[in-house]
């Protein structure tokens, strides 16, 4: 399984190499059409956090467009290389260590909370208690974005011990994503009706797949949007 240990010594041996350094598409897109047409003058007004922000591949970019930037991560390591990138680009944003399912945030505090490839570590039972973390600390009409790995990744049928019903203990190798601890791979069907008794509403979710190897392989991804 994953644990806090694993992913720090992965940002100690890797650094910046670890993660990516330009943000992750689908966000942007959601970034833009939620929230770039609010005036730059009233942007810092705007709290937006990212939880297993890394060392701040997404992180820059919100606070670079003028929003009011959080991130948290598990990872000392990965919250010191942040800083660095955040630092690279002229930006700043409030970090820190934590745990996405036990906030250190006020309740309605969020106008956005998103993930990138972050709560996929966690199992099922972690997964519910995460979002409804989550949505606690949104406010009333704040929106939530996250990109998961989903139920048709190749990653999935690795044959790996089981967790639960859709966390892998470790992907092996060759698979894509190997030998990063526990990792879940949803139905968009489970994941509607999981947020949905929570609260979250309008949740919309959207497949993208990406081939490896000359198309040997794929990996699904789930870009999940839904409001409080």
């Amino acid at each position: 399984m994953i644990t806090k240990e694993l992913v720090d010594r992965s940002y100690q041996a890797k650094g910046l190499a670890y993660q990516r350094r330009y943000p992750n598409e689908p966000f942007v897109v959601f970034l833009a059409m939620n929230f770039f047409d609010v005036p730059i003058e009233r942007r810092s007004e705007m709290k937006i956090l990212e939880v297993g922000c890394g060392t701040g591949a997404n992180l820059w970019v919100v606070a670079r467009e003028g929003f009011d930037a959080y991130g948290i991560d598990v990872s000392p390591a990965a919250i010191n290389l942040c800083g660095r990138v955040l630092d690279s680009w002229g930006v700043t944003a409030d970090i820190r260590v934590g745990d996405m399912i036990d906030l250190p945030y006020d309740d309605a505090e969020f106008d956005a909370i998103y993930d990138v490839v972050s709560i996929m570590h966690l199992n099922w039972n972690d997964h519910v208690k995460c979002w409804q973390e989550l949505y606690r600390c949104l406010k009333k009409g704040g929106r939530f974005f996250s990109y998961h790995t989903g139920e048709n990744c190749i990653s999935y049928k690795c044959g790996a011990p089981m967790v639960d019903h859709c966390t892998v203990s470790n992907v092996p190798s060759p698979y894509p994503l190997a030998n990063n601890g526990n990792m879940a791979f949803l139905s968009a069907n489970e994941v509607r009706t999981a947020l949905t008794k929570i609260g979250f509403r309008d949740i919309n979710i959207e497949k993208n797949t990406r081939s490896y190897e000359n198309q040997k392989s794929y990996m699904e991804y789930l870009a999940i949007t839904a409001s409080k």
